[in-house]
């Protein structure tokens, strides 16, 4: 379960020296004016830097406030110029400004337009929540507003402030890249300095993929200060690495107390997973409790994989509290769930967070004679694990480990729509360190293979003479792509989710194209493929040339093939995990027609990663394609991209080679 540790640290200490201090009443942020704007700046026509640019930004701020965190809150505030150049930079009048609810608000915005001629239009709107859903697929809760008459060669400004609740202490970061050209940027952070603890609660800093010579200075006013000037954008392109490995930035942390001086990175490292694994130990150290659980779920004679199959069923019948929908503080006081302390409570109260219900996992297999332990892995959908920065916060998300003879096993209990075998792709090919008596235990958890994640699509299709095909449309996914759509739709109800599925396929047909789904199969059974079937209608998919109809080998379009189009490519090409697409096609022709010619078997393969088959044959008045798409590769370095455009490209030229059907009659003429 993927659960970011990057939250705060609780400073309840500091509040006990800080009794007697008066809650002063905040400054005025800084910037309360808007900066004056140049007049070769409202006649920009391009980026110098970046020739062809939709927009640039000019200037940004970022002051992080921590003075107040015990009594007001920490703060951000944010102050973004951008010069907008074309029709497509217009795009960028719409704000979209990320936040957890939990812990902090978006407040105080204002923004404005500057025509190029100076005149000024005030944004008098109010900014709205709204989830918004990233190129990843990861939703997220967003303060969006649109700025006025926003039209090609103005500038559009704006500035809020992020307010943290009081009390905590969160962890702050500098963003210095953006998707824009960056002219220039002023960053700050006023450190949080309680009373007679200054120096024995320092802040420190890492620094991301700054190319360029910069980096925070301390002020003699206890303010760490950075300035950067024309720092490069990072293009926001489909199938690309997680942003957050492409961007420069800086990270602020706080060394836990008593963190022995010049320490070495093993020392670290092994003293962190202890710590991890105390908690563990201390939360499974019910071993009567787990030993009865452990006799009602398995049997003598399970063979060691159904015993684990049977724990990993058993954890997953514990309410997971964290696939539920959050409650409100009134909710969750009239539910009044009462806290587990260790595995006991979880099996009385019947509920837990997905980290309680690995840990029960591992408890339970324990008990049951297996090896195992918990492991915390970094989310490649978010980053990367580099021990040498000792950052424990890379390791966002956490799985278990078991042997049973010589067979290891990966998994994830806590992800209830995911089967026995399979994790959430973000866990996979990824790296971390396993908890227990070995210090600096580094593992590395495999990846998926295709076969494991695959699309599987049957359609039986009737062509009238006019060119329109109807028929039944049967896919199965199974997996990674089940267990995917099962956790992305869980909350939804059955018509939200006929829906949700019903769009995605037809995501899959050009347009003119309509798919009706009748029916879900096997949602409950998350060891199954998750099925549906329903009508398609394509009209004008045959098209009538005289006495012929030419028809296309396949029915369905090449997402890849859009993505790639462009010929310039500025990332590398990521794939989440390899997957297959496996179709058969069945096309009856018209009464009064037969098959004059199918297309010739195809294969094409430019490497290990990519794999691509297709084939025709006809029966009578019948034809059947059958079409498999493989991607083997997860990472593509961006000097191979003209490669991958060309094979995609040459996926859906063979896509759309035609099937030839001749009238009867005229065929004996």
């Amino acid at each position: 379960m993927n659960r970011t540790q990057r939250f705060f640290c609780v400073i309840t200490f500091v509040l006990l020296l800080l009794g007697a201090v008066a809650l002063a009443p905040r400054p005025s942020s800084a910037g309360d004016d808007w900066l004056p704007i140049p007049p070769d700046d409202l006649a920009l026509k391009d980026n110098p830097a970046s020739p062809g640019a939709h927009a640039m930004i000019l200037y940004r701020e970022s002051a992080v406030n921590e003075k107040f965190a015990a009594t007001d809150g920490a703060s951000v505030s944010e102050y973004v110029r951008i010069k907008i150049f074309t029709q497509e930079g217009t795009d960028y009048g719409s704000v979209e400004v990320p936040f957890r609810k939990d812990s902090s608000d978006i407040v105080a915005v204002r923004a404005r337009t500057i025509h190029s001629d100076g005149t000024i239009v005030n944004f008098e709107g109010k900014p709205f929540e709204k989830i918004i859903e990233k190129r990843s697929g990861e939703k997220i809760l967003a303060k969006t507003f649109t700025l006025p008459d926003v039209q090609p060669g103005c500038i559009i400004e704006y500035k809020y402030r992020r307010q943290y609740k009081p009390q905590y202490l969160y962890d702050q970061y500098w963003i210095i890249s953006s998707e824009l050209f960056t002219r220039e940027g002023h960053f700050s952070i006023l450190r949080f300095t309680p009373r007679d603890f200054s120096e024995n609660y320092p802040l420190y800093f890492r620094q991301y993929g700054l190319h360029v010579k910069a980096t925070p200075e301390l002020q003699p006013n206890g303010v760490y200060a950075l300035a950067i000037h024309d720092i490069p954008g990072v293009a926001d392109e489909p199938y690309m690495p997680p942003l957050h490995t492409l961007q420069a930035r800086v990270e602020f942390y706080r060394l836990e107390a008593g963190t022995p001086p010049d320490e070495t990175q093993d020392h670290f490292w092994a003293r962190t997973s202890k710590k991890w694994d105390d908690d563990l130990e201390h939360f499974i150290n019910k071993k009567n409790a787990l030993e009865q659980e452990v006799s009602k779920t398995v049997g003598p004679t399970d063979s060691p994989e159904v015993k684990l199959r049977k724990i990993y069923a058993r954890v997953q019948q514990i309410r997971d509290l964290n696939m539920e929908e959050s409650k409100s503080d009134k909710e969750a006081k009239q539910e009044n769930l009462k806290k587990n302390s260790n595995v006991e409570d979880m099996l009385h109260h019947g509920y837990g967070n997905s980290r309680e219900m690995n840990y029960l996992f591992v408890g339970l297999a324990r008990a049951a004679g297996f090896e195992s332990a918990e492991v915390f892995v970094a989310p490649r959908n978010n980053n990367g694990f580099y021990p040498q920065l000792r950052d424990p916060s890379e390791l966002g998300t956490d799985i278990v480990w078991a042997r049973a003879g010589s067979q290891e096993y990966f998994l994830d209990p806590s992800e209830p729509y995911f089967p026995f075998g399979v994790l959430p792709w973000f866990e996979t090919n990824t790296s971390g360190i396993r908890l227990g008596k070995k210090p600096n235990d580094f593992v590395d958890v495999p990846g998926v293979l295709s076969s494991e994640a695959t699309i599987v699509r049957h359609a039986d299709l009737s062509l009238d003479a006019e060119g329109l095909a109807t028929g039944k449309l049967s896919v199965d996914f199974t997996g990674q792509e089940a267990a995917q759509w099962r956790g992305r739709i869980h909350l939804q109800d059955e018509t939200g989710r006929k829906k949700s599925l019903e769009d995605e396929i037809k995501s899959w047909l050009p347009a003119g194209y309509s798919f009706e789904l009748t029916k879900i199969d096997n949602w409950d059974k998350t060891d199954q493929p998750l099925h549906v079937e329903g009508i398609l209608n394509l009209s004008s998919f045959g098209s009538p040339v005289g006495r012929r109809i030419l028809i296309p080998a396949t029915i369905f379009l090449v997402p890849q093939t859009k993505a790639f189009q462009s010929a310039v490519r500025h990332n590398d090409i990521y794939f989440s995990y390899a997957n297959e697409e496996v179709d058969d096609f069945k096309f009856q022709a018209p009464p009064g027609y037969k098959i004059e010619t199918v297309p010739a078997a195809k294969t094409v393969k430019p490497g290990a990663a990519l794999t691509y088959t297709i084939s025709a044959s006809q029966q009578g008045s019948e034809v059947e394609v059958n079409r498999h798409l493989v991607i083997s590769a997860l990472a593509v370095p961006v000097q191979y991209y003209a490669a991958v455009r060309l094979f995609f490209n040459t996926v859906k030229s063979n896509d759309e080679t035609q099937i030839v059907l001749q009238n009867a009659e005229s065929a004996k003429n």
